[in-house]
């Protein structure tokens, strides 16, 4: 698409008013709405505007009865300010903080997240301030939320608990990964998270040569952020891999086909963490880098962030100058992993909305406010 077709599409947008309107950075989103998405569309009660700024994204090219889907790049920051609906749902954070402004002509606007972590630490100060309401993981962040409220002085958001619904979903996928018997070559995925310290800035190197000594194949996952606003580290990287036979880029376009693949999951602040422990049932294997802090006051709220409070619960970690111990550390894991999977339905009933009741809480607020429920 051009930008004159961009520009007609936009001007097309305008000219309706929309009931309810989902937005995706890019395609690797969807998988955080799918079952919300789905959900409302088999109550027929909904049309639904999905817009991507993705050109790739599948969705462009599949037909999903009762959600009109169209690609806006370009004219972003133009239409956000301008757009007439009910309802715009997203899973990006500083809304109204910086381009992408709100619109008077929006009702309602919800976060869902797109990470199970905490909101005070990897989010930056005002990530939710602009919000009507969030779709919460966890009574974790109902109390992060509320406290920064009082901290600052914020309008009270509407606070739904709505659970992670990626984590029964990889539940599910690793299931059939297991009884189906596939996968039995052992892998190991490097996936950090795309802040300044990770492990692409600060031990990528290092790391793959001790792990390419190990009888396993090794797949490294970028973020869809480390690629947008890291070009020049990506095809240094992209370079590294291509140096070793056993070494591959990762190519799937969501967590939910590759994680159940993974024996071993290498990361560092990374909320992914949480969805391979979780979802998958498998211990983490940490490289301890400096902490994600996007916000530099997160200690105002004298909250611990889930994902420092339960790191120890669901990996063992290794200090970027420790990496000469990796072969040990990883045969560590294997008696850390013994009864792992019972641990971690212990955690996920004591951090997490139980799934998969609680998504229904997030279907009935979004009837109920476009007056459907």
């Amino acid at each position: 698409m051009n930008l004159f077709s961009e520009y007609r599409q936009v001007n097309q947008l305008l000219g309706e008013k929309q009931e309810l309107v989902f937005y995706a950075e890019s395609r690797h989103y969807f998988q955080y709405f799918e079952k919300l998405i789905r959900d409302l569309l088999a109550t027929q009660k909904v049309n639904i505007c999905y817009i991507t700024s993705d050109k790739a994204d599948p969705l462009l090219r599949e037909t999903m009865p009762g959600m009109r889907v169209v690609f806006v790049k370009w004219m972003l920051g133009f239409l956000f300010a301008r757009l007439h609906a009910d309802m715009m749902i997203l899973t990006m954070p500083d809304l109204d903080n910086f381009l992408f402004k709100r619109s008077k002509n929006i009702g309602t606007y919800v976060y869902v997240f797109h990470a199970a972590v905490s909101t005070h630490l990897q989010y930056r100060q005002k990530a939710f301030f602009n919000y009507d309401a969030v779709f919460c993981t966890g009574p974790y962040q109902v109390n992060e939320i509320r406290k920064a409220e009082q901290l600052y002085s914020q309008h009270p958001k509407e606070l739904i608990a709505f659970g992670y619904p990626l984590f029964d979903s990889l539940l599910q996928k690793t299931r059939l990964q297991n009884n189906s018997g596939a996968g039995k070559e052992k892998t190991i995925l490097i996936a950090p998270s795309w802040f300044e310290d990770c492990i692409f800035e600060t031990c990528i190197e290092e790391l793959l040569a001790e792990l390419v000594k190990l009888p396993y194949t090794i797949i490294v996952r970028t973020h869809p952020e480390y690629e947008k606003r890291k070009k020049k580290e990506y095809a240094r990287l992209q370079k590294l891999v291509n140096r070793y036979d056993s070494l591959f880029l990762d190519k799937e376009t969501n967590v939910l086909d590759r994680l159940p693949q993974t024996d071993i999951l290498v990361t560092d602040r990374s909320g992914i963490a949480l969805e391979f422990a979780i979802g998958c049932g498998r211990p983490v294997l940490f490289i301890d880098t400096p902490l994600k802090q996007t916000n530099p006051r997160w200690r105002e709220l004298e909250l611990e962030p889930l994902e420092n409070s339960l790191r120890p619960r669901i990996g063992l970690s290794l200090l970027p100058g420790e990496l000469n111990l990796l072969a040990s550390k990883i045969r560590e894991l294997e008696n850390f992993s013994q009864g792992f999977r019972e641990r971690m339905e212990t955690v996920s009933r004591e951090s997490f909305y139980p799934l998969p009741a609680s998504t229904g809480n997030g279907l009935r607020f979004i009837l109920q406010k476009l007056g459907k429920g």
